[in-house]
């Protein structure tokens, strides 16, 4: 009889953990991304002599928490551009990349920071970076986390092909945080078990 209710109560406690962790295993994160060039440029792309600098954002996409994700990507093309000749990117270039988030809240929060470098072609050759700062923020539960090289430093490819554009994704790590209800129901399912523990003693 002892057997069957330390079961029971193992089983009602077990439940109660595996209801409270579900609901942040599985919580998703939807957003979209915008960007744009400021200062020397203005909008989604930069052009200075041959070369041309945009950003291709990302419409809305659901993602589990712990995802590594795409927010849009930095693309470098050359037309009739002439061989081994470097060009330095124009100075004081700002590009804002906002990620506008619907789930699991509404918000949104930017990565800013300056373009600097340059780019050739043929052979290709670029130093561009985006220096954006910060390089995490959260928008409710949600952070998001870029990935950048050990400088903090976003590198941008150079083209690949004259006339043919060459994709620099940027890519983040969005988690979450449990929501105080959630952590309320875990409790609950953990309370299930100190009956239990007090009657083993007994």
């Amino acid at each position: 009889m002892k057997v069957h209710g330390l079961a029971r109560a193992i089983l009602v406690g077990a439940v109660g953990v595996a209801l409270g962790s579900l609901p942040a295993a599985a919580q998703t994160v939807t957003f979209s991304t915008t960007g744009a060039f400021s200062g020397a440029c203005s909008g989604t792309s930069c052009v200075w002599n041959n070369f041309t600098l945009s950003f291709t954002p990302v419409g809305s996409n659901s993602f589990f928490s712990g995802s590594l994700v795409d927010l849009g990507s930095f693309n470098t093309q050359c037309d009739g551009c002439t061989p081994a000749i470097v060009q330095a990117f124009p100075s004081g270039v700002m590009f804002t990349l906002t990620v506008n988030q619907t789930n699991p809240s509404t918000g949104n929060n930017t990565f800013v920071g300056n373009v600097s470098g340059s780019l050739s072609f043929n052979p290709s050759f670029s130093s561009l970076i985006w220096t954006p700062a910060p390089n995490a923020f959260n928008i409710g539960t949600a952070s998001y986390a870029l990935v950048t090289d050990n400088t903090g430093n976003f590198n941008i490819a150079p083209p690949t092909g004259d006339a043919n554009p060459n994709a620099s994704v940027v890519k983040a790590f969005v988690t979450t945080t449990p929501e105080p209800s959630t952590v309320a129901l875990m409790a609950t399912g953990m309370f299930g078990l100190i009956p239990l523990a007090r009657r083993r003693r007994k």
